[in-house]
């Protein structure tokens, strides 16, 4: 018969698989939210860092593979759609497409680059993009328009002025 080290310490009456109760108190306290943790956030307003950061810096949006968004898009330099979007973007800086995002709406940027689906009114006043993969529908207002090999567009093109 084998026996535990804590068979020694433990008198013969106790049962031998008995441990110290643990104390789990710490579970039932809420999480500290970062707005309630001293100084946090501090650390970006420091005047000795050799370059500041700047919170309003960049403002890109992601549209991730799988998913769909509805709606006014505002106060986005850049927007990436790797998935479905139903909307409405204006004046932003950047708009990208990847291959198998679809972008149903309308759209005022200066750059954009359609390797996916474009369907609706885009204004690009400088560099508009449509990769082999590409395939844009719609009236399009462009400053400058290169399509690859492969990439599709039916529709009003113009000029932007």
């Amino acid at each position: 018969m084998s026996t535990d080290a804590n068979d020694t310490d433990e008198s013969a009456g106790e049962d031998t698989d008995s441990r110290p109760e643990l104390d789990l108190s710490f579970l039932d306290r809420q999480p500290a939210r970062a707005t309630d943790i001293p100084n946090f956030g501090n650390h970006l307003e420091r005047s000795d860092d050799p370059e500041p950061r700047r919170v309003s810096e960049n403002k890109t949006l992601t549209v991730g593979r799988d998913i769909s968004l509805k709606g006014d898009i505002t106060e986005c330099d850049s927007l990436i759609v790797e998935g479905r979007i139903e909307a409405s973007l204006d004046s932003a800086r950047a708009l990208e497409i990847s291959r198998g995002g679809r972008f149903d709406g309308s759209a005022k940027v200066e750059t954009a680059v359609i390797s996916g689906r474009f369907d609706g009114d885009l204004e690009v006043t400088r560099a508009l993009r449509i990769t082999a993969s590409g395939k844009v529908t719609g009236k399009v207002c462009y400053g400058r328009l290169e399509i690859e090999t492969g990439g599709e567009v039916d529709g009003d093109f113009s000029v932007y002025q």
